[in-house]
């Protein structure tokens, strides 16, 4: 055999095997990285064209073609907001509804789940199913129910009466993640608190509600965020513009033939804002609350 037949024969050096193997890998993970890049800017650009347009002139709104960095950065478009009539009710409006719903979400969820997670009673089974059942339904539909509950108990046009409806159809999920997170929690260690003296109550204070944390903050976050954010009940059950919402009065802004964009940004804005600090401040418990149930017995 010749030496230029031997050299066709012989396997190929390992490094070149490498390479070729490196390539595709390389590959892959440029379209990778390139892929994530495009989805993040696709997410990103809106709040930040959100927020530009909060920042520019009234007549650097409307340049054509528009800049994608503001010529001038005005604060005016949130002067005009925060003594515009009305915003401050708009928004203590939405704390307090806010802040009633969660409480109330978070204390009646924590309570029931643990109960159906312990306890075994008649439909305990069927129980959690049914009442994800009524998650299939648009809230849409529960518009007019809804509506004549209200208008029969004269609940419309207040407050306290989107709590009862935010908590018909946020309750059942949030039952059924909590049910799920003390079902993970060890028997054992609830038995041996009460060994140690523990009463029922106390054990579940003292030691399986602690464990339950991530899962408590992560119900309330998500609670809080639908409440804050929530438009189709407010506009259809509240109709003076005192009782208004942050989310419902900024709708206002938008008049039949004239918008003040920059205002309307500008409210955009401080409506985010406490959303995008919740995550900042609770990513850690919210990161452990979606995988719930690390805890094994």
């Amino acid at each position: 055999m010749s030496l230029a037949t031997a050299s066709r024969t012989m396997p190929a050096p390992r490094s070149e095997a490498l390479r070729r193997t490196r390539t595709p890998k390389s590959l892959r993970k440029v379209l990778t990285y390139t892929t994530l890049w495009i989805a993040f800017i696709w997410a990103v650009f809106p709040f930040y064209w959100m927020i530009a347009t909060s920042l520019r002139a009234k007549d650097e709104i409307f340049q054509r073609p528009p800049a994608l960095v503001p010529h001038s950065v005005t604060f005016q478009n949130y002067i005009d907001l925060l003594v515009g009539a009305h915003f401050w009710q708009f928004a203590l409006n939405s704390l307090i509804l806010t802040v009633s719903v969660t409480l109330i979400s978070v204390a009646l969820s924590v309570t029931a789940g643990y109960a159906m997670a312990r306890h075994r009673f008649k439909g305990s089974v069927a129980l959690p199913l049914f009442m994800l059942y009524g998650q299939m339904f648009p809230p849409v539909l529960l518009l007019i129910p809804f509506y004549v509950q209200l208008r029969y108990l004269g609940w419309l046009d207040s407050l306290y009466g989107l709590i009862p409806v935010y908590l018909s159809y946020m309750l059942p999920l949030c039952v059924w993640l909590m049910r799920g997170f003390f079902a993970q929690v060890p028997h054992s260690l609830e038995d041996a608190a009460r060994m140690d003296g523990c009463t029922r109550w106390q054990a579940f204070w003292k030691v399986i509600l602690p464990m339950a944390q991530p899962g408590i903050v992560a119900v309330a976050t998500w609670v809080m965020i639908h409440t804050w954010n929530e438009f189709l009940y407010a506009s259809t059950f509240i109709l003076s513009e005192k009782n208004r919402t942050l989310p419902l009065g900024l709708s206002g802004l938008i008049g039949q033939y004239t918008t003040d964009w920059g205002v309307l940004m500008a409210g955009g804005v401080i409506t985010a804002a406490p959303i995008l600090l919740a995550f900042f401040f609770l990513q850690k418990h919210l990161v452990q609350g979606v995988g719930g149930g690390a805890v094994k017995g």
